[in-house]
């Protein structure tokens, strides 16, 4: 089960033998990548898949972007975002990218990671990692690790005495927990050992986490929202569906139908979750904070019990539940904000 969890796990004894961690009821080990240098990512996620998705003369992209590959004993998908820093000045591409990255990433990330340059370490990239904390909240920490890239020919230790001079660098990783790494893009061109390296750390923190993925509401409700979409697409493509198995009746029999078959369904189910995803991302009204939510709803819900009171208590009380749904619509986010408020309810509950 995922988990939004906000207590610092228990450290364990790091064993470079130890095998990929456990992922219990999920085959997708998902990695989320946020960062201030184009190219720097792309060389960090072409690393950690084994294969060049990106190309060495790609500076920046315009939207996030996931890639799949099976390599390190596991199936990965990893969701790589614009850079960040030329969303900093405006909040509506930046609530864009975060969705869409929400919904690549879905039902959330075992991993997420903040990469850098070496020699770009300043103030703009805690301010970038505060955006971040803003809209998934701080709680997103606990899954994170500082990657800072570099191509340097001397040793890890030299470097790290350099960069832990640097005061924003030691702001980061203390707001990471003391996760860090630094990756030498260009031996990991050539040694898989340098991504294997970057992969035990990870797998460390996983484990670390009780092998449970981050989630917040927002990851909760979008994947209702995309398998909900995905199952409504499915029955939009039974036609489909009986016309191919007719088809693949005519050229196949007994175990080679039924092969045939699974990978056909198999294609329908990526593209169906695909367009899902893209679709709820478009749609999906979680563009504002928690504390937006409950501003919405709360200004919403006095207002509709306020002209509930000329109808007496009872219609205080029906005027102020219909006020706050009314209030979450104008905040442009009305099951978002019903997300919110179970959410709280839940957690009242457990107290």
């Amino acid at each position: 089960m995922a988990s939004n969890e906000s207590s610092k796990p228990k450290r364990r004894r790091k064993s470079s033998m130890d095998k990929p961690p456990h992922l219990s009821g999920d085959a997708e080990f998902r990695v989320l990548l946020f960062g201030r240098s184009g190219r720097s990512q792309f060389s960090l996620a072409n690393s950690i898949l084994r294969t060049d998705v990106f190309n060495d003369e790609l500076c920046n992209i315009t939207e996030s972007q996931r890639h799949r590959s099976e390599a390190f004993e596991r199936k990965l998908a990893v969701v790589n975002t614009p850079n960040l820093s030329e969303y900093e000045a405006s909040q509506k591409e930046l609530r864009r990218v975060f969705k869409m990255s929400v919904c690549m990433s879905c039902p959330g990330p075992y991993v997420v990671l903040f990469a850098f340059d070496l020699n770009n370490i300043s103030p703009s990239a805690v301010s970038i990692l505060e955006l971040i904390t803003k809209h998934f909240g701080d709680s997103i920490l606990n899954h994170m690790m500082v990657v800072v890239c570099h191509e340097e020919e001397k040793e890890d230790s030299a470097l790290e005495k350099k960069v832990k001079t640097n005061r924003d660098f030691r702001e980061l990783i203390e707001k990471c927990g003391q996760r860090y790494h630094l990756f030498n893009e260009r031996k990991a061109r050539s040694d898989e050992k340098v991504s294997r390296q970057l992969l035990e750390k990870m797998d460390d923190m996983v484990r670390d986490n009780g092998c449970r993925f981050y989630s917040n509401h927002q990851y909760q409700e979008a994947e209702e929202s995309i398998q909900k979409e995905e199952r409504f697409m499915m029955k939009g493509r039974k036609k489909e569906m009986l016309t191919k198995r007719k088809e693949l009746e005519s050229r196949y029999t007994g175990e080679g139908l039924e092969k045939e078959m699974l990978q056909f369904e198999t294609r329908i189910r990526v593209e169906n979750r695909e367009k899902a995803e893209r679709k709820i991302s478009e749609v999906l009204g979680f563009t504002l904070t928690a504390v937006d939510y409950a501003a919405a709803v709360g200004k919403g819900a006095a207002l509709g019990a306020l002209c509930g009171a000329v109808m007496g208590f009872e219609g205080m009380a029906v005027g102020a539940a219909v006020g706050a749904v009314v209030g979450g619509v104008i905040g442009g986010a009305a099951s978002a904000a019903w997300g919110y408020v179970t959410n709280a309810a839940a957690q009242m509950n457990r107290r």
